[in-house]
C-alpha cells in the first residue's frame, strides 16, 4: 500500500492493529518526504505490532520508482523484531532462543535494515552471520541519503534509530535472486591498504593512478577529481569470491590519491575493475528475478532492493529495469544504499550497485 500524505497513511496503519490476520508491518519511506521526526514517532505510537524498516532514498511501489511517499506493506507471518545499537552490535546470541521460533529452533529467513553510514554496519552483519549461518536466507539494505549524512532512518517497533540495525526473524523461506550485470575489464588486483571504507594503495601504488590508469585504457577518457562521480559510476571494483560472482563496491570520490567507496574493501583482497551498460544491467536484473521464482510456493509477495547507484547510472532507462522487475507481479521495494543478502544458500554479503529480488509464500 503506497501512500503520498502522512495522514492516509495513519488511517490505514491505526485500522490493521485490528486485523488479526496481519502479523507484522514493513514500513518504508523515500527520503525526499521530508517528514518531522516527531510526526514520525506519533506516526509509529499507533502500532502495537512487530514492524521494521526504514528510510531510504527512494522507493519501489505500484511497480513505479516513487522519490517521495510511503510503502506500508503487511505481513502474514509471526516475526520477531530485534534491534541493534551501537553499544551492542555483537550481542546477537539471544536470537536463537526466540519464542515466536522455537518450534524450528532458529529462524528461515531474517530480513535486516541497517544505516548505511553505521560505522558498526560490518561487525553486525559479520556476527550476524556467524551467529545465524548459511542455511538461513537473508534479505535488508542499507537507509539513509543521498546526502550521505547520517539520521535516525530505521525503524523498529515504536522507536527510529540511527547507530545501528533492526533484524525481522521469520519462520517462512525466501527465494532469493541476486545479480547485477557488470564484467570485469582488468586482472586481479591486490588492495595493500586500506583506511575504513577507504582504499589507499592498489598492487602497492596509490589506489586513485591504478584506477585512472584502466579507466583511461578502456573509457579513453582521463579521470580527475571533479569528474570522478560521472565517470566512476560506469567503473565500479569488483571483489574476488571463489564459487560465486563478484561483489561490487561502488566508488564515489578520490582525494590524496585514494579511493573513497561506499562500502568496505578488506585488505588484503583481490579486486578487479568492472565496467558495465544498460544493456548488461538489464540482464542481470532479469536473471535476479529468474532466480527468485518458486514454481512450489502459491500466492507469493514479491519484494524487490535495487541500488540507487543503478538509478543513477541507467537515468531514463531504468524504466526498463522497472519493466522486468514487474514481470510476474507490480514490484514492492525500495532503492536502497546497499543491498543485503544471501543468493543461494551462499555467505551474507554487502552489495553494492546489485538488484535483489525475494519472494515468499503468502498465508
Amino acid at each position: 500500500m503506497f501512500f503520498t500524505e502522512i495522514s492516509d497513511l495513519k488511517k490505514t496503519l491505526s485500522a490493521l492493529q485490528q486485523e488479526t490476520s496481519v502479523k507484522a508491518l514493513l514500513l518504508l519511506m523515500a527520503d525526499a518526504q521530508e517528514t518531522e521526526p516527531s510526526e514520525l514517532q506519533s506516526l509509529l505510537s499507533l502500532n502495537n505490532k512487530p514492524l521494521l524498516g526504514g528510510i531510504f532514498p527512494e522507493l519501489i511501489a505500484n511497480g513505479e520508482r516513487q522519490n517521495t511517499g510511503f510503502l506500508l506493506m503487511p505481513l502474514h507471518h509471526d516475526i520477531k523484531v530485534v534491534t541493534f545499537q551501537q553499544e551492542n552490535a555483537a550481542s546477537i546470541s539471544k536470537i536463537q532462543s526466540d519464542e515466536v521460533l522455537e518450534s524450528e529452533g532458529q529462524a528461515k529467513s531474517v530480513f535486516c535494515f541497517v544505516n548505511a553510514l553505521w560505522t558498526g554496519k560490518n561487525t553486525f552483519i559479520n556476527t550476524l552471520y556467524n551467529e545465524l549461518g548459511p542455511m538461513v536466507n537473508y534479505l535488508g539494505g542499507g537507509a539513509g541519503s543521498l546526502s550521505f549524512t547520517s539520521f535516525p532512518c530505521v525503524f523498529a517497533n515504536q522507536s527510529i534509530i540511527e547507530h545501528g540495525a533492526v533484524i525481522g526473524l521469520m519462520n517462512t523461506p525466501f527465494s532469493i535472486g541476486v545479480a547485477h550485470g557488470w564484467h570485469a575489464i582488468s586482472e586481479p588486483i591486490k588492495v595493500t591498504e586500506t583506511q575504513g571504507n577507504t582504499i589507499v594503495s592498489l598492487n602497492w601504488k596509490p589506489a586513485f593512478e591504478v584506477y585512472k590508469a584502466h579507466v583511461k585504457e578502456h573509457a579513453n577518457q582521463t579521470l580527475t577529481a571533479d569528474n570522478f562521480f560521472d565517470v566512476a559510476k560506469a567503473y565500479p571494483l569488483g571483489l574476488l569470491r571463489l564459487d560465486d560472482e563478484m561483489i561490487i563496491r561502488d566508488p564515489y570520490a578520490t582525494s590524496e590519491g585514494h579511493l573513497h567507496i561506499v562500502d568496505q574493501v578488506p585488505e588484503g583482497d583481490y579486486i578487479r575493475i568492472m565496467h558495465g551498460n544498460t544493456t548488461s544491467l538489464l540482464e542481470g536484473a532479469r536473471l535476479a528475478v529468474v532466480a527468485s521464482q518458486n514454481p512450489d510456493e502459491k500466492n507469493n509477495t514479491q519484494f524487490c532492493i535495487d541500488c540507487i547507484s543503478r538509478v543513477l547510472f541507467m537515468q531514463e532507462d531504468f524504466s526498463q529495469e522497472l519493466q522486468l522487475l514487474n514481470t510476474q507481479q507490480e514490484a514492492q521495494g525500495i532503492l536502497s544504499i546497499g543491498e543485503i543478502a544471501n543468493p543461494a544458500q551462499t555467505a551474507l554479503e554487502l552489495f553494492n550497485k546489485t538488484v535483489v529480488v525475494a519472494q515468499w509464500e503468502d498465508k
